[in-house]
């Protein structure tokens, strides 16, 4: 445990890269309200995606596989 003791006193970088998992849910956390932004315009008909989905299923989509993922991941990664 001397080793990661050493490496967090002598990290000089910005804390969010401090560990692993930090930028996992910084990600999670910007993803989730950009993606709630174009989920509200689309679903008030100003912006439009390309895609096959509907706005219900795209904000599902989304959730899921975007913002739920990166949270997977940050937590895995604390383990």
């Amino acid at each position: 445990m001397g080793a990661t003791t050493e490496q967090m006193r002598g990290w000089t970088g910005p804390a969010v890269f401090s560990f692993g998992f930090r930028p996992f849910f910084l990600g999670g956390a910007v993803w989730a309200a950009l993606a709630m932004a174009v989920w509200i315009a689309m679903l008030s008909g100003t912006f439009a995606l390309p895609t096959a989905l509907d706005p219900v299923s795209w904000h599902d989509h989304e959730f899921l596989i975007g913002y739920l993922g990166d949270i997977i991941d940050g937590f895995e990664m604390t383990a």
